[in-house]
């Protein structure tokens, strides 16, 4: 398969997970299957050679799949029940039924598949496509996160969406953070969390951005937040300033939505929370490297002490703030 023309994929190496090259039909479903639902795949072009390929690289409960299968086709899951898909085609185009409604996805229009409503989709022979896999549960905990209630019904996203809409130029940089994610190989205890943020990330980024079934209830005028919720918030993070937050674990702390703790946030702090931690994480780090006798403090250590997992974005936020490199800190109060 060609390289992506998607510039947030540029570079990502797919082929590190590669699950599958095959010629045989029943194969490629069956490995398919495996990530995805068990579904009914047949080959649309008699004279048509079939070529499929499937490449899985996995971010936690979240996944980047890279699929063609060199032949027109016609893929019927059904229903995905436990999961939504958001599909970036790379080239050739196809139409995708959901809900009983067609929608033509290509390389400047994404497809988003629901989780609850029935699917199926016809391609063309050149078409190839980057899958986001994403667990239903996500979606739900998200919007009950968004908002402070559970949905009574299921999200159903508008399926296509354009590369010019909004939308998409709000998904588009984190889908540069899941590329990132996945090229890098390091393994450690912040992985996790890392995933966890990410996952938090798309979700938010799809349930504020992409039209869907509930979109009315998030023009609805937000909740106040009293003065004791933002000085419950400020109090959560401090201390625990060296674990793994994110934004939902402080709105549940707080017993309020994420909407609410972010504005009361910006209108305190002129920031968002997860900002306003991160300034909270760089003083202490900064107080630490200030006070280390004789260099018994490293700075790797201190950083993963107070929460950076990604030491070179450390770096450049600890630099922004305070004008210098953490090791100019450390060298000049040793």
């Amino acid at each position: 398969m060609s390289r992506t023309p998607l510039p947030a994929f540029a570079g990502l190496d797919f082929s590190s997970g590669r699950l599958f090259q095959t010629e045989d039909l029943d194969e490629a479903r069956i490995l398919c299957g495996r990530i995805f639902n068990p579904h009914d795949l047949q080959v649309t072009g008699q004279a048509s050679r079939f070529r499929s390929q499937m490449d899985h690289l996995r971010l936690g409960r979240i996944s980047l799949n890279r699929l063609t299968w060199g032949a027109p086709v016609r893929v019927d899951p059904d229903r995905l029940a436990t999961y939504y898909l958001v599909s970036m085609p790379v080239r050739g185009h196809a139409r995708f039924s959901l809900g009983g409604k067609l929608t033509e996805v290509s390389p400047n229009r994404i497809g988003i598949v629901n989780a609850a409503q029935r699917f199926r989709f016809d391609a063309s022979e050149g078409f190839a496509q980057i899958v986001l896999r994403i667990e239903r549960s996500a979606i739900d905990a998200g919007w009950q996160a968004l908002t402070g209630t559970p949905s009574s019904t299921p999200v159903d996203f508008q399926c296509g969406a354009s590369t010019s809409d909004a939308a998409w130029h709000a998904l588009e940089p984190v889908m540069r953070s899941l590329a990132h994610a996945a090229q890098d190989a390091r393994q450690g205890p912040h992985l996790p969390f890392l995933h966890a943020r990410l996952e938090e990330l798309v979700v938010t980024t799809l349930l504020l951005n992409q039209p869907h079934t509930h979109s009315e209830q998030l023009l609805r005028p937000l909740q106040n937040a009293k003065p004791i919720h933002l000085r419950r918030a400020e109090q959560f993070m401090q201390e625990r300033l060296g674990e793994t937050l994110t934004v939902s674990d402080v709105a549940r702390a707080c017993g309020i939505s994420i909407r609410t703790l972010q504005a009361a946030f910006h209108s305190t702090h002129g920031c968002g929370p997860m900002s306003w931690l991160r300034t909270q994480r760089l003083e202490r780090v900064h107080e630490v490297l200030c006070s280390a006798p004789n260099a018994r403090v490293t700075i790797t250590d201190t950083a993963l002490r107070f929460g950076f997992a990604h030491l070179g974005e450390f770096s450049k936020a600890y630099r922004q703030q305070f004008g210098e490199t953490p090791s100019v800190t450390l060298s000049r109060c040793d």
